[in-house]
């Protein structure tokens, strides 16, 4: 068998260069297969965001997106309030039941832990602008068919829900509604990309150490 030759030290080799498009499939791919080990690991169907992403209607999408951040949140305040003594965490077990009692919302919940266990501020934000989306569903079986940009756009809060949800710095926000409108799976893709970050950053500091050897093998 022939082997290939690399090329001599003095000649530059030209690379193919990625497009736009080309570089968000790759960003996707790592994406996904990242988010893979983070369902695996709380016990999760490995595919699941791929099925969420397909969902039926934006009402189950939203509601599934919301519960995957609620788990992912509650990783994520539980790694930042173990308290190690001695090399061994203490209390783990009722820390654990604590933090799975709060609430999302109030003075003393989640978001507000989340926001105190260093979580980037545009995730924390971005979690809050879909707990409020979710609720907005969850309380109004009305709204089952009703599309996501249509439900956001009816809200007095529309304006700081499209900010939580783009996470874009500069932006016009007619336009930007505009391009939802245009295309639904455009929003629900920006929804999922969001989502898979925060669903990496648990996995990296709350989860990783001691995920089964499943949650590794499926990258």
């Amino acid at each position: 068998m022939t082997k290939k030759r690399s090329p001599p030290a003095n000649v530059k080799v030209k690379r193919k260069k990625l497009t736009p498009e080309d570089e968000l499939s790759f960003r996707a791919k790592i994406l996904f297969e990242e988010a893979q080990s983070f369902c695996v690991a709380v016990g999760l169907h490995r595919d699941l965001m791929h099925q969420i992403f397909e969902a039926e209607n934006d009402w189950t999408f939203i509601l599934k997106i919301d519960a995957l951040l609620e788990t992912a949140t509650k990783e994520i305040v539980k790694s930042g309030l173990k308290l190690k003594i001695l090399n061994r965490f203490v209390g783990v077990e009722a820390l654990g039941e604590f933090v799975d009692s709060l609430p999302m919302n109030g003075k003393t919940s989640l978001l507000h832990l989340l926001k105190a266990s260093g979580c980037p501020p545009e995730d924390s934000r971005f979690v809050e602008s879909i707990r409020r989306v979710r609720n907005a569903y969850a309380h109004n079986i009305k709204l089952a068919d009703l599309a996501l940009i249509e439900l956001i756009k009816q809200r007095s809060d529309k304006s700081q829900i499209i900010k939580g949800i783009c996470n874009i710095a500069t932006y016009d926000e007619t336009d930007l509604i505009a391009s939802y409108e245009k295309d639904a799976k455009f929003l629900r893709f920006c929804i999922l990309d969001a989502t898979m970050r925060i669903l990496i950053y648990a996995y990296h500091i709350a989860l990783k150490d001691h995920a089964p050897p499943s949650a590794m093998s499926s990258r």
